[in-house]
């Protein structure tokens, strides 16, 4: 039987494939080690697509490279923050027992996904590809035969990332109901926000398939509404910290560390909403292809977001906890609405917070669709998913893969309203989570094994610290474990109602089950008909190598 190499979908006019016939034989040039070429982003490229200053290149996978500095930071803004840090710092505080404590693991959480986030830096300027942590965790765990890669795709492209845009579009319009007086609406009509938040998906959807420019300067909005909002509480929390705005007479730090709670569970616990409050950040890697200027945007847009959002983070802890006493904290309501009541008037908390609140939902849902596409995009384009030439198309006018973002709309509608109200779709919003923790640590060791394997790689143009990315992969290894730990109790939150394992067990269940797929297109499949599915990888990495060698051959002068 004869042997067939399988290597990603092209994009070019003259090499458009048929919809006919083998959709796994269509090949694609791997990528340019010159990245100063034209469309390959160099430093000529450093302006920001979405400003309308130039016309944008083109990838080499065909996609129009419009995400410069400030974008892919607004990606990564418009994916980590959502209303966790309005809310979870009072879980956290009641879990660690005090404020001080509480304060000390958010700052030791940022630091830890900064490490996360650069060793995805690292990884990002190696292999400038759409596709993140699917085309990482396949160069780093070859063996046997991309099953890690495989799973992973599987497990975010048909479940996590529909799920996670309709758990969060589902609840948007609550904010918005809230704020007008509404309460009513979100008690007792469940199917009327869900309808909203489909027809507000659709419409995003809709922008993301006809404008990449208009998407990016959306998302840019609701990364700016993000920080004003986060800007105002954290600059507050600075003038309560230098004693320009009067505090509360609560003790929270005059306590110091009296009465923390040291025991594993409340620790587990804690750390687990901590590192939800981080996560989003790989978003950009889903998207690195379009990235203007690699080597140089990736790197210091993860650092600088992830830095500036770590300050803000602590500074709004600071201000929380100046003003609002531990024993006040109302589960109830959200921390943020309590503070802005008591420092600015119930306007401010009950009105305007709200508003923000549901646009910063709404920039997380806007930001999952942006890198959900390509997520499918990259999973057809590179044979994991059966039938590439479809998912893998770029629309010739939009210049956006159209197929792949269509059915990330259609599976993220089913999963939107095929729960019924009450606990099932609560454990929906709790199986989003579940996962993840693998497939972050896994990547985080791949940065390690990678510098083994191919120590001088030439596009390697950034290293991270292997002490950060070891810290963190070994850390949310840890996190996935603890979700089968009975959890710590919350004072004044609801009872689930669903044993604590439920979520976790169903997580890895579904997991496995994508070994399924794996061995139905890897193995059975490629021994059927001799296609190389996986031969892209090894022809990625020996490509690179061997212009490095030809340009050390013959220097231009």
């Amino acid at each position: 039987m004869s042997t067939a190499v399988y290597t990603p979908l092209s994009n070019g006019a003259s090499n458009r494939p048929e919809l006919h016939g083998s959709f796994d034989s269509i090949r694609i040039a791997p990528p340019s080690i010159e990245e100063d070429a034209p469309g390959g982003g160099g430093p000529a490229d450093d302006d920001d697509g979405a400003d309308g200053a130039k016309p944008p290149s083109i990838s080499d996978e065909g996609l129009r490279k419009e995400i410069g500095l400030l974008s892919a930071s607004s990606i990564i803004v418009g994916q980590v923050v959502g209303s966790g840090i309005f809310s979870t710092p009072a879980s956290v505080a009641l879990l660690c027992g005090t404020p001080s404590m509480a304060l000390i693991l958010w700052a030791l959480s940022g630091v830890f996904s900064l490490g996360g986030a650069l060793a995805s830096a690292e990884l990002g300027t190696m292999f400038p590809q759409n596709g993140g942590m699917i085309r990482y965790l396949a160069h780093s765990y070859r063996r046997p035969r991309a099953l890690v890669a495989t799973i992973m795709a599987y497990s975010v492209t048909f479940f996590c990332r529909p799920a996670a845009i309709a758990a969060n579009v589902a609840i948007f319009a609550q904010y918005f109901f809230f704020a007008a007086g509404r309460q009513e609406f979100i008690e007792s009509k469940d199917y009327l926000l869900r309808g909203i938040g489909a027809v507000t998906m659709t419409a995003m959807m809709a922008l993301n398939i006809v404008s990449v420019r208009w998407s990016l300067r959306m998302l840019n909005f609701f990364a700016l509404v993000k920080m004003a909002t986060l800007a105002v509480v954290s600059v507050s929390g600075f003038l309560l910290m230098v004693g320009a705005i009067e505090r509360s007479s609560g003790t929270n730090w005059s306590r110091g560390f009296h009465g923390t709670r040291v025991d594993a569970q409340s620790f587990a616990s804690a750390m687990t909403r901590l590192f939800w409050s981080w996560e989003g950040w790989s978003n950009v890697g889903y998207v690195v292809g379009e990235v203007r200027n690699v080597k140089r945007n990736l790197p210091l847009s993860l650092g600088l977001a992830m830095t500036t959002l770590g300050v803000m983070y602590v500074l709004a802890n600071v201000a929380y906890f100046s003003v609002i006493p531990l024993e006040d904290i109302d589960n109830g309501t959200l921390l943020a609405a309590q503070f802005m009541d008591k420092l600015f008037g119930k306007t401010v908390g009950q009105v305007i917070l709200p508003i923000c609140i549901g646009l910063s939902i709404l920039g997380v849902v806007m930001s999952e669709l942006f890198g959900g596409g390509r997520l499918m995009y990259t999973a057809g384009k590179t044979g994991f998913i059966p039938y590439g030439a479809v998912l893998g198309e770029i629309h010739p006018r939009f210049g956006t893969p159209v197929y792949a973002m269509v059915i990330i709309w259609a599976l993220s509608l089913i999963f939107l309203f095929a729960p019924p109200p009450g606990r099932a779709f609560d454990l929906l919003v709790d199986l989003v989570q579940e996962g993840m923790w693998y497939f972050y640590a896994l990547t985080a060791f791949g940065v390690i094994l990678l510098r083994r394997r191919l120590p001088n790689y030439p596009l390697r143009r950034y290293r991270s610290s292997l002490i950060l990315a070891f810290m963190f992969g070994a850390l949310s290894l840890a996190l996935g474990v603890l979700q089968f730990y009975p959890p710590a109790t919350v004072p004044g939150k609801k009872d689930p109602g669903v044993p604590y394992y439920l979520a976790p067990m169903l997580g890895v269940i579904f997991m496995a089950l994508c070994a399924i797929p794996w061995y139905l297109r890897m193995w059975r499949y490629v021994n059927k008909t001799g296609i190389q599915l996986l031969a892209w990888i090894d022809d990625e990495e020996q490509h690179v190598l061997r212009m490095n060698r030809t340009a050390d051959a013959d220097p231009v002068s």
